[in-house]
């Protein structure tokens, strides 16, 4: 188990730094400068490697749920299931346009990038508890929980890569040209 947690904290930080550099590199774009207050450009790479992180962060700990039982595996499903519309609406509330030069995209922030931060903070925080007072119905929705960001994240990346390539031309925003 130690091996696999050093394997994910290396995977974590190596993807923190790669995100980080990318997050840079949106906000140095010079058209970040004239974006209305709750928007922010992301190049699309940063988009495409949420899921990934998502599987980092809550694989480990959702393999052990699903591992189980039966039911957790339907459990899991559930979480799934639930969090692909989830994805859908956010990418469709988020995406607000493309920027095909600099292979970004505009987004505009969400409350709800906070929660399903907090709320992975909160499930990872309480693994061990959880298992310790693990009663059938409390790991069930341990794993339902932990695999719905999961599908969250796919969806909500696949809607905006989608949204990024469908896409013709860069569209300025509020009239302003690049």
């Amino acid at each position: 188990m130690q091996t696999a947690n050093s394997v994910q904290l290396v995977f974590v930080v190596l993807f923190a730094i790669i995100a980080s550099a990318l997050v840079r590199k949106g906000r140095a774009d010079p058209l970040a400068a004239n974006l209305p207050p709750r928007q922010r450009i992301r190049p699309i790479l940063l988009e495409m490697l949420d899921p990934l992180l998502a599987i980092v962060v809550v694989g480990p700990v959702l393999a052990h749920e699903l591992n189980l039982n039966t039911w957790h595996v339907l459990a899991g499903l559930i979480g799934i299931s639930v969090g692909i519309p989830i994805g859908l609406l956010r990418s469709r509330v988020q995406f607000v346009r493309a920027i095909k030069s600099s292979r970004s995209v505009v987004l505009t922030r969400s409350r709800a990038e906070y929660a399903l931060v907090i709320l992975l903070v909160i499930l990872r925080s309480s693994e061990d508890s959880i298992r310790q007072n693990h009663t059938t119905s409390i790991t069930l929705l341990l794993a339902m929980l932990l695999a719905l960001p999961i599908g969250e994240s796919f969806a909500r990346s696949v809607s905006m890569v989608n949204k990024y390539h469908s896409s013709t031309v860069d569209s300025p925003s509020m009239g302003l040209s690049e």
